[in-house]
């Protein structure tokens, strides 16, 4: 059985996308830690690794921990393929109250939306993630994600309880208990 990872739903113009080297004149903000830390924490496998974590150097293979994960309170850990390929401003962020959501873009890079409540009277902070970088959002982070070049697969790491109370909400259009969604803010 071979899956499609392009839902029927999703249709766009691919010539009507912002080109790459556009969106950084478009108000985007640089990934940093810094400029990050208000939602979560970054990952890059160029600047980082967590300090006094696991690590092996060598010409042939390397490994180092870039971030822990917490699913929460007696949550499991959920890996996801995910596919984005929407360029079109965000009707719509989501949030999740139990978990920490991490996003890895592995074949292109993605724009992700967030905002808080809390921080900034809730203005809207975009980021430009690339390959060989990924961001951790915490609890009570409001995003969404959209593609800069056309679909992008990414690897997602979330609580398995969500994914699935998420899931069945979006099949059958019932109130989720662990997701909540906003309108972007005005």
């Amino acid at each position: 059985m071979k899956w499609t990872l392009k839902s029927p739903s999703r249709f766009h113009e691919s010539s009507d996308r912002p080109k790459h080297s556009d969106l950084a004149r478009d108000g985007m903000l640089e990934l940093t830690p810094e400029a990050f830390a208000q939602f979560g924490r970054v990952m890059d496998f160029h600047a980082q690794r967590m300090q006094g974590s696991s690590a092996f150097m060598s010409e042939a293979t390397s490994f180092f921990r870039a971030s822990l994960f917490d699913p929460g309170d007696a949550g499991s850990t959920d890996l996801l393929w995910v596919s984005y390929d929407r360029s079109a401003p965000p009707e719509e962020f989501e949030s999740h109250l139990l978990t920490e959501q991490a996003l890895i873009p592995i074949s292109g890079t993605i724009v992700q939306h967030l905002f808080r409540n809390d921080v900034d009277n809730g203005t809207v902070k975009r980021f430009l993630v690339r390959p060989g970088q990924g961001i951790v959002m915490s609890p009570g982070s409001f995003h969404t994600t959209t593609s800069v070049d056309g679909e992008v697969m990414c690897l997602m790491v979330s609580r398995t309880s969500t994914t699935d109370d998420l899931s069945h909400s979006l099949q059958s259009a019932c109130q989720a208990v662990e997701t909540v969604f906003a309108p972007p803010p005005c």
